[in-house]
Parts: C-alpha cells; sequence; structure tokens
C-alpha cells in the first residue's frame, strides 16, 4: 500500500493542480491562489518529513479560504461549496480508478506485493492522466457553457443548499479519511460514492440551470430587438404616409419666404426621424458573447430609455477571454454606467457613450458622459475614497475601481475630462489562446 506520507503528499499535488489548472482566474485571485499554494507546499513537503497523519488536517484552512474568498466577493454561497465539492469529487475519482482499486487488490490478497510494488508507479501515472482529463474536461464545459460567468448572476443565494452541500461534503470527507487511516474498505466506498455521486447530480441541475439562464437572457434581447424594430417599422410607415404632405408644407413655406416657419417644421422632421435612423441597440449588444455583461447592458439600456437619456454603444470585441475575475469586471462596469447615469441627470445636454474595443492582446472598456462642471471640485480627487459631488453619497466608486484594476498586473485605468466630455476607461489582458 501507497505509504502515508506519499499520500499526503500526492493529495497536496492533486489540489494544487485543481487550484492553478481551473479555480485561478475563474474563482480565485491572484493573491488567494498564491496564499492557497503555500498551505499546499507546506502540506506537501511536510508529508515527505513525518509520518504523522494529522498533516492532513492542513486541509482544513484550503478548505475553509476556497469558501470565504469567493463567497464574500460574490456574495454567494452556493458557488464556492460547489466548487468545493467538485474539487474532492474529481480527486476521488481519479483515486478510485487507480491507486484505491490497486491498494484494495492487494488488500484482499488478490495481487502479490510484488506485482503490487512493480506497477505502483505505472497507477500513479494513471491517476495523473486521468485527473488532468477530468480537469480537461471540467475546462471544456466551463468554456462551452458560460458556467463561473454565470452562476453568480442566478436569482437566489441558495444558502440553504450551501449549508447543506458543506455538511454533507466535510462529514463524507471526514469519513473517508477515517477510513483511509484505519483501514476499512467499506466506508471509504460508500463515503466516496455520496461525494461522487451527490457532486454530479447538483452539478448536472446547476448546469441546466445555468443554461436556462443564459437562454432567457438571450431571449430577453431578442424581444428587446423585436419591440425596437416593431416600433421602428410602425414610425417607419407613419412618417412615409406623412412625408409628401411635409414636403409639400416645407415646399409652401420657402415659396412663402417664410424661412421661420420652414426651418421649425425641418427641425421637426429632424427630430421625429432621428428614432429611425438609430441604429438598433440591443442588436449591439448581443454582438458581446457573455451573458452576465449582456444583461449588464441591457438593463442599463432599459433605464436610460425610461427616462430618455440619449445612449451610443460601440462593440468590437466580443469580452470571451477576458483575463480578469468577471465579478470583478463587471463591479469596474458597473461603477462606470452607475457614474454617467447619475452625472448626465445633473445636465441639460445629455449623452452618454458606451465603446467595448478590443485588439489581439487587451480589451478596453469606455464610457463617455456629459456632465455640469463644478470648478470648486480639484479633479484629482474623484478617485479619493469617500468623494463625491452629490447629497447623501458614499462616493466609493471610483476608488473601488482603482483598487480593483490595481489587483491586476496588466490591467489600467484612465480618467479624463475632454471637450465637455466625462471619460472613464479601464484596459484588460486577454487570456492567450490554448
Amino acid at each position: 500500500m501507497l505509504d502515508r506520507p506519499f499520500f499526503i503528499s500526492l493529495l497536496a499535488l492533486n489540489f494544487l493542480q485543481f487550484l492553478w489548472l481551473f479555480s485561478y482566474k475563474k474563482v480565485l485571485s491572484l493573491r488567494e491562489t498564491i496564499l492557497m499554494t503555500i498551505i499546499l507546499v507546506v502540506q506537501f513537503l511536510v508529508g515527505f518529513l513525518t509520518d504523522d497523519h494529522l498533516v492532513i488536517l492542513l486541509l482544513i484552512p484550503l478548505f475553509i479560504l476556497q469558501f470565504l474568498f469567493p463567497a464574500r466577493r460574490i456574495q454567494n454561497w452556493l458557488i464556492p461549496a460547489l466548487f468545493l465539492s467538485f474539487e474532492n469529487a474529481i480527486v476521488l475519482l481519479s483515486w478510485l480508478l487507480t491507486l484505491d482499486l490497486w491498494d484494495i487488490l492487494l488488500i484482499y490478497h488478490l495481487i502479490s506485493a510484488e506485482i503490487y510494488a512493480n506497477y505502483l508507479n505505472l497507477f500513479i501515472f494513471l491517476q495523473q492522466f486521468i485527473f488532468c482529463l477530468l480537469l480537461a474536461y471540467t475546462n471544456y464545459l466551463n468554456k462551452r457553457f458560460n458556467i463561473t460567468k454565470t452562476l453568480h448572476l442566478l436569482p437566489k443565494k441558495y444558502r440553504f443548499l450551501a449549508i447543506l452541500l458543506l455538511f454533507s461534503l466535510f462529514f463524507t470527507f471526514g469519513l473517508q479519511q477515517f477510513s483511509v487511516l484505519e483501514g476499512y474498505s467499506a466506508p471509504f466506498f460508500y463515503s466516496s460514492f455520496i461525494i461522487i455521486c451527490f457532486t454530479a447530480f447538483l452539478s448536472w441541475n446547476i448546469l441546466l440551470v445555468v443554461k436556462e439562464q443564459n437562454e432567457q437572457q438571450y431571449i430577453t434581447i431578442l424581444n428587446e430587438k423585436y419591440e425596437q424594430e416593431k416600433e421602428r417599422i410602425e414610425r417607419s410607415n407613419e412618417f412615409r404616409h406623412d412625408y409628401k404632405q411635409l414636403l409639400l408644407s416645407l415646399t409652401s413655406y420657402l415659396e412663402m419666404d417664410d424661412t421661420k416657419k420652414a426651418l421649425t417644421l425641418l427641425h421637426t422632421i429632424i427630430d421625429y426621424s432621428n428614432s429611425l435612423l438609430t441604429p438598433n441597440l440591443y442588436k449591439t449588444i448581443a454582438l458581446i458573447h457573455n451573458p452576465p455583461i449582456q444583461g449588464l447592458l441591457t438593463n442599463f439600456l432599459k433605464r436610460c430609455l425610461e427616462i430618455d437619456i440619449p445612449i451610443k454603444i460601440t462593440v468590437t470585441d466580443t469580452l470571451t477571454n477576458i483575463d480578469m475575475n468577471i465579478v470583478d469586471f463587471i463591479r469596474c462596469f458597473s461603477i462606470l454606467l452607475d457614474n454617467a447615469y447619475e452625472a448626465v441627470q445633473e445636465t441639460n445636454n445629455q449623452l452618454i457613450e458606451i465603446m467595448i474595443t478590443g485588439d489581439s492582446q487587451f480589451v478596453k472598456v469606455t464610457v463617455k458622459n456629459t456632465y455640469t462642471e463644478d470648478k470648486n471640485v480639484p479633479f484629482q480627487s474623484i478617485l479619493q475614497n469617500n468623494f463625491s459631488t452629490k447629497k447623501n453619497h458614499q462616493g466609493k466608486g471610483l476608488y473601488i475601481l482603482a483598487k480593483i484594476i490595481n489587483k491586476y498586473k496588466k490591467a489600467s485605468y484612465q480618467v479624463a475630462k475632454k471637450d465637455n466630455r466625462f471619460i472613464a476607461s479601464y484596459s484588460v489582458h486577454k487570456l492567450t489562446k490554448q
């Protein structure tokens, strides 16, 4: 059988692989990943230096941190609980099919100790191979269904389900470790079966919910596009019906040399036809292949249209491979949109421009808005904590934006004023294609 130090070290290596090959950037930031890496490296090294089975307890702070970090960021308990369960299920499954099976054959004397020792290295390799295959398949599913990008947008927090999942996970994991240390095979298989099957069942149902959420978001955008096109067609038909009469009236004013009435009528025609010439903004939003950001822009567009704030949206990047945690990206975007929305309401010349552009290395989000300049407010102070020009407003927006962006080495932000426009933007590095 595997000796205890090697067992603990190999287990730590599996968690380390899952941490960097899946959790990093999808669930955890760089600093959080490094902190947990230190815990696993300590466990890996101590596993070779001591035979004390209590070394396995180092996994407890690892699990606690893996739960607390994302739970604090996204204000959701189910997602980190699900990732903990999923992580353990993948590790258990790769062991059950390889090293655990090999150990059981030895325990029940179905193979000799000599055969066990001769082929042990092969089964260690197979464990790593199967574990990597499971990780690759997990990344494939995540990329195809945008699971990590959409989970945190689920309408409910599911705290009770998260608590139930955590209780089941720690109870069965404790039973499993006790079975391993005491050499009981039956409880080990029962506990492993519970973890794997329960995680698979819950993951499948969550996957269906996420898929439905993405489809609902897409349907919402299609409905908005349809309503906007329908309204445009109706206005176009009305305009076409009245167009000849409007031109005749305009010609009459010009023939009468009544330029004042002619100009008034001309401006009326231009204002009326603007809605026909305005591009379909929902169609522009649909170019983004990122459901959470689609939802953010769709809701913001509705808010602006409800109070007749003119808005322009330009999209040249699909936002499918940004090298930033999706929650942080949306928080930064939301801050820029909320600031622009509040600022334009204080000026008569209202306009908001949103641009999402990119190249092979970076994606850039820019939000421009008109504003009423306060001469008594220094420009440098707008990035300070608790600064705000509005009454009863916390004033943490741009300060939080700067704080989030500074966590990423290859991300940057800019704030400027130009031509009576307030311009705020941030750039994020793109993930390299694998």
